[in-house]
């Protein structure tokens, strides 16, 4: 079909709801989209909330298509086989007893995601298998668990050490006792390790891997995109009983940078909410949160997070192809940075690369100057910015005055007019973003003759083309009128509103009901042009349709 071909579909954007009515794939409740086509109009479906890619979970259902029986056992299906075979307490059962073992005696089978011990080992003959598996790599898991690394899932970065220690470094500075870590294997990691820190951390993340390391009082499996608890009531207690101890509670979460940030966003809140229930706290107390995210989305986050400001750290990764502090990372250095709903004032920094500016009162790198024009120290990247009279506001130290583009731009690029470089993903003009569209503010969605077409096509479940099909449709759907007149005096038993099994019947029914018969047969012709469905004229009529209803009834 043309009119869906690739080239007419804009963006999509999210429509947030209660989840809980939506349905479920194999992990949790999907998520309502819309998708904006280059027609003018939209269509809306649910879809798996975390996988952006339908070859990592293919879960499509049109939100005004049906959802039969069928599909509801199909699901429900899905989601039982895509469990695993044992619980999260006989897993960490193994833990346990491969702990009591020598170095040499430990095994781990990355293909079957299991620990194993020395006698295992010849059921795995042909699996990727780890060995031997210190004390150290027992309790920091992320060092053997191979990455996973689908862009459009789970793809999974983990701190460099000097970044862990920066971030536990916060957290020791806010004088925090209790660590929601939301995704941050690593710092998960060096808080359970580290008893000296006086912290307790619990880990809520997707990857079920780290079932078979952390007890289920330490470790949750869970959708960050969708406030999903895989393993149901016992580890939604968990959580719950958690958050809601009276001490002092902070979260450490590093979402995909691919991901929602409006599900992020809306999931944050909801933990909040959680908080403040649990706690008996008003609705203006706000959970400390760090919230790692790249500096170039800084606009996406601020929109949907507005009472989060960024810190100037630059985060490191062990695994990471561009935001390491290696040969290959960005020349300027990582672009991942720390979002905080604190005074930026609480969070010192490393004073070998960072240094507190008195006027911002914040620390910033050495290289991020205060610019006393726009009151502020303004750079994002690392570098010293400088500030454009024209622009009236300091960029990058690369960038030139172009007066054609009325604003700066790199030396070597393509003059446009301005406002023209910007384009709406979802109606697909120029010289606004999507957050601006007038479409979205005022709902996009199919005409009624294109809605009404496709409900038809959709339809075929109409009048039987025999008395046999009508038999067999009723097989399957007892809500419908009955094969037999025996089974018709049984419905009309509890249904008064229905045509009577008698002319005697039908008077007595009608004496009652002044909204019968007309006055005259020239106002039952009157009555008849505004509706057809209607009794007939004669009585004669009557008794015709009423034995052809009978007939096909016995």
């Amino acid at each position: 079909n043309n009119k869906m071909a690739n080239s007419d579909r804009l963006g999509v954007d999210v429509i947030i709801n209660d989840l809980k009515n939506n349905p479920s794939c194999v992990h949790g409740p999907t998520v309502l989209f819309e998708r904006f086509l280059g027609n003018g109009h939209s269509r809306k479906f649910y879809s798996c909330s975390t996988c952006r890619d339908r070859r990592d979970c293919g879960f499509f259902h049109l939100a005004d298509g049906k959802i039969t029986s069928c599909k509801r056992e199909l699901w429900a299906r899905l989601v039982i086989e895509a469990a695993p075979i044992l619980s999260h307490q006989e897993r960490f059962k193994i833990w346990k007893t491969v702990k009591r073992l020598p170095a040499s005696d430990r095994s781990y089978c990355s293909s079957c995601s299991s620990l194993l011990k020395k006698s295992d080992m010849s059921d795995h003959g042909s699996c990727a298998v780890i060995s031997p598996i210190s004390d150290e790599q027992l309790s920091h898991p992320s060092t053997i668990l191979v990455p996973k690394e689908s862009s459009k899932f789970e793809a999974q970065y983990l701190f460099a050490t000097s970044s862990v220690s920066v971030i536990v470094g916060m957290l020791q500075n806010l004088n925090t006792s209790r660590v929601l870590c939301i995704g941050a294997p690593r710092v998960h990691e060096a808080i359970a390790s580290s008893p000296h820190l006086n912290m307790s951390s619990l880990m809520m993340d997707i990857d079920d891997r780290y079932c078979s390391f952390f007890s289920p009082k330490q470790f949750i499996q869970y959708n960050m995109f969708n406030h999903h608890f895989f393993e149901g009531e016992t580890a939604k207690n968990t959580y719950e009983h958690f958050i809601s101890v009276d001490e002092n509670l902070v979260i450490v979460t590093d979402p995909p940078f691919g991901g929602r940030m409006e599900l992020l966003a809306h999931n944050l809140k909801q933990i909040q909410d959680d908080w403040r229930r649990s706690r008996g706290l008003d609705s203006h107390r706000e959970l400390p949160v760090l919230f790692v995210f790249p500096y170039f989305m800084e606009q996406q986050v601020i929109s949907s997070l507005p009472s989060f400001t960024m810190l100037d750290y630059q985060v490191d990764y062990d695994n990471h192809p561009l935001y390491s502090s290696g040969p290959k990372g960005m020349k300027n250095g990582s672009a991942v940075r720390v979002f905080v709903n604190l005074p930026q004032s609480m969070f010192p920094l490393p004073e070998e690369s960072y240094h507190l500016c008195k006027v911002c009162d914040r620390w910033v790198s050495i290289n991020n100057q205060h610019c006393d024009k726009c009151n502020g120290c303004m750079s994002k990247d690392g570098r010293t910015y400088k500030h454009c009279d024209g622009c009236n506001k300091c960029v990058k130290p690369s960038w030139v005055h172009c007066s054609d583009c009325s604003r700066c731009q790199p030396h070597d690029h393509r003059c446009q007019e301005a406002g023209s470089a910007l384009t709406c993903h979802m109606c697909g003009h120029s010289g606004h973003k999507r957050m601006d569209c007038p479409k979205r503010k005022l709902g996009c969605t199919l005409s009624d003759d294109e809605s009404k077409r496709k409900r038809r096509k959709r339809n075929k479940n109409t009048l039987p083309l025999s008395l046999e099909d009508e038999r067999m449709r009723r097989k399957t759907n007892k809500n419908t009128l009955p094969l037999s007149l025996e089974d018709e005096r049984m419905r009309r038993k509890t249904n008064k509103n229905t045509l009577p099994l008698s002319l005697e019947d039908e008077r007595m029914r009608r004496k009652t009901n002044k909204n019968t018969l007309p006055l005259s047969l020239e106002d039952e012709r009157m009555r008849r042009k505004t509706n057809k469905n209607t009794l007939p004229l004669s009585l004669e009529d009557e008794r015709k349709r009423n034995m052809e209803i009978f007939s096909q009834l016995t």
